[in-house]
């Protein structure tokens, strides 16, 4: 059977234009990050319901994008939890999608003492809590262990042990550890000390190929509750000759999040203070308590840098177009990491018709670590129509698709805050197009993808062959979910790689979430222990 193969040749604008960026101050309400603010409610007596108009006012005038929910369990020690307090929690997830805010999710079972459900009925509430956390991880940044002890921190239990736990008292809580990363299959799950972060996940760091993998050691992160509040963090950590080295590795891939529960100006003075975030990428801090370790803070003249800091803040440097490809360098100045999943695209809005035209870039943006310069090269020669265009970076949240949880750059007069896009006071003129139809009597298609991107240096795609093989290819099945993502069925491996190409042969994307692409049809590859299964689809 014969192909057509249709070649797109661009004439472009020849000429080299460097752009610089002016690093900005301002405090920022990205995702994800900075200071939270604690909420409760209740199992017993009338239940507390977020405010959507209170979480709106937080992000837009304190600037602060993430509320540490806590619910107390306590009426539920002997008995399932009601469908009125599941339904309770869906309506405060509704409040959190509309106002643009996260949550930090804790479930206990009181703060006023140490009783807790057994250890059966508590895995069959986690079971049920699921099926209300599960659909709404869109809204919930991470979890934190909680279920276990007063205050959900681990430590005073009736069920689980105290301070000298049994053989018995360690398996369960491994085992509840483990049933808790069920309740956000997506997210991080952050333990109180490290002692149970490694009962969990494993006394071994994550690694950089493990990391983002979905396995159990590369999901536990840490909360301290007691932040700097004296040598041990009040008996956060017991060696730190080994659990430090511990952490600053397994953070940078996870975080570290929590509070300070006491002043100690001895160890939380500004210069140890931030060395110590920077040190365990502390993602966000409780602006509410300790009240006087705050305040230590503003008078000594860290508490902004503090809030600047607090996660990730990225600053684009500058970037140049030459020869049909545009070079963006940047940095991650904050103390720490993007740790939940976030693309980078390329916006192109055309300067006459306003009509936009959108390209994944092939990098990690939770690998743009802190303290580290960025790359990103990214062939222009792309699908779009004969005109001048403006170009954006645009860092969505993939699961919200909204705005609100876009990522915006420290920089001055670059954010589109409609769009949730960052301008690069770039533009790029496509002058003309030849189409080419040669035919080609061969069942194999080559072919190269035109976008070439990565996050430190240059690279050029390898070649992607397909090779049909009815003989031995399952019934591998490509279906596209909800108008927006792709789903492969059948495959022999849960390991794939998807590649979507529009209909004159240009890659679009390489991720399963094509949104982002306009409505037509488009032609998918699926890679899987060697052979590409291919499927035409239709985006509405």
């Amino acid at each position: 059977m014969k192909k057509l193969l249709l070649m797109l040749l661009y004439t472009v604008v020849a000429h080299s234009q460097t752009q610089s960026y002016t690093s900005s101050s301002e405090i920022i309400s990205n995702p994800e990050r900075g200071w939270y603010k604690f909420s409760r409610a209740n199992s017993i007596g009338t239940f507390s319901f977020l405010s959507q108009s209170s979480l709106t006012s937080m992000r837009v005038n304190e600037k602060i994008t993430l509320m540490l929910r806590i619910y107390d369990l306590g009426a539920f020690k002997t008995t399932p939890i009601s469908q009125t307090f599941l339904d309770n929690i869906q309506t405060d997830f509704k409040a959190l999608r509309a106002a643009g805010v996260k949550c930090v999710l804790r479930f206990r079972y009181s703060e006023s003492d140490d009783i807790e459900a057994p250890k059966a009925l508590l895995l069959s509430h986690i079971d049920q809590l699921k099926v209300i956390t599960i659909p709404n991880q869109d809204v919930i940044s991470c979890v934190e262990a909680g279920f276990i002890g007063q205050y959900g921190e681990w430590y005073y239990s009736s069920n689980y042990g105290t301070s000298s736990l049994t053989s018995q008292n360690i398996a369960d809580r491994k085992e509840i550890g483990l049933k808790i990363l069920e309740l956000a299959p997506d997210r991080m799950v952050a333990f109180r000390t490290p002692t149970f972060q490694t009962l969990v996940g494993g006394t071994t760091p994550v690694s950089s190929t493990e990391a983002y993998k979905g396995t159990v050691n590369s999901r536990v992160a840490l909360h301290n509750d007691a932040f700097l509040s004296s040598s041990s963090d009040v008996g956060t950590f017991k060696n730190t000759s080994t659990e430090y080295p511990y952490l600053e590795s397994q953070s940078k891939y996870t975080f570290c999040g929590g509070e300070s529960n006491q002043l100690n100006t001895t160890y939380q003075n500004c210069t140890n203070a931030v060395s110590m975030l920077n040190k365990f990428h502390y993602n966000y801090l409780n602006i509410g308590y300790y009240g006087a370790t705050i305040d230590l803070w503003k008078t000594s003249g860290c508490y902004d840098e503090i809030q600047r800091r607090l996660g990730y803040r990225f600053e684009m440097l500058n970037s140049t177009i030459s020869n049909g490809s545009l070079t963006l360098n940047l940095q991650n100045v904050g103390f720490g990491n993007v740790f939940n999943d976030r693309k980078a695209f390329l916006v192109m809005k055309n300067t006459s018709t306003g009509s936009e035209y959108s390209f994944q870039l092939n990098t990690d943006v939770r690998l743009w670590h802190s303290g580290s310069p960025v790359q990103i090269v990214q062939n222009l020669n792309l699908d779009v129509p004969v005109g001048t265009y403006e170009l954006f970076l645009n860092l969505p949240d993939p699961k919200v698709k909204s705005p609100l949880f876009s990522i915006q750059l420290a920089n001055v007069g670059t954010w589109d805050s409609v769009k949730g896009y960052n301008k690069l006071n770039q533009t790029y003129t496509v002058t003309s197009v030849v189409a080419v139809t040669p035919t080609e009597p061969s069942t194999t298609t080559t072919t190269t993808p035109t976008t070439t991107t990565t996050t430190t240096t240059t690279t050029t795609p390898t070649t992607t062959t397909t090779t049909t093989n009815t003989e031995t290819a399952p019934a591998v099945q490509i279906v596209l979910v909800n108008n927006s993502i792709i789903t492969v069925y059948n495959l022999p491996t849960r390991s794939f790689t998807v590649a979507v190409y529009n209909l004159s042969g240009r890659l679009r994307s390489t991720s399963v979430d094509i949104s982002n692409l306009r409505s037509g049809y488009y032609i998918v590859k699926v890679t899987a222990n060697g052979i590409v299964y291919s499927q035409k689809i239709y985006k509405k």
